[in-house]
């Protein structure tokens, strides 16, 4: 399990590169959900339920998916942004 400090900063860093990449998007639909992002807090909630998580890569990995899942984007909508860290 990794430090709980650095889940909280490779959190933050993640929403705000997913932030970023939504704010980017040519789909207005996507743009207008930068603002549903999950806070951190709960993001780490999510992780705290999941102990197999030991790796940073494990970690991205979950949390997009969790954002992802959190703002209810399509397969399509996935496909058309980049969020590969």
């Amino acid at each position: 399990m990794l430090n709980y400090t650095r889940q909280i900063a490779l959190c933050e860093s993640v929403r705000e590169t997913v932030r970023q990449t939504l704010a980017r998007s040519s789909q207005l639909s996507v743009k207008l959900k930068t603002g549903s992002i999950p806070t951190t807090d709960s993001i780490l909630r999510a992780v705290s339920l999941f102990p197999g998580i030991n790796t940073e890569e494990e970690l991205k990995e979950f949390i997009i998916k969790r954002i992802v899942a959190d703002l209810r984007l399509t397969d399509s909508d996935v496909e058309k942004i980049d969020l590969t860290m």
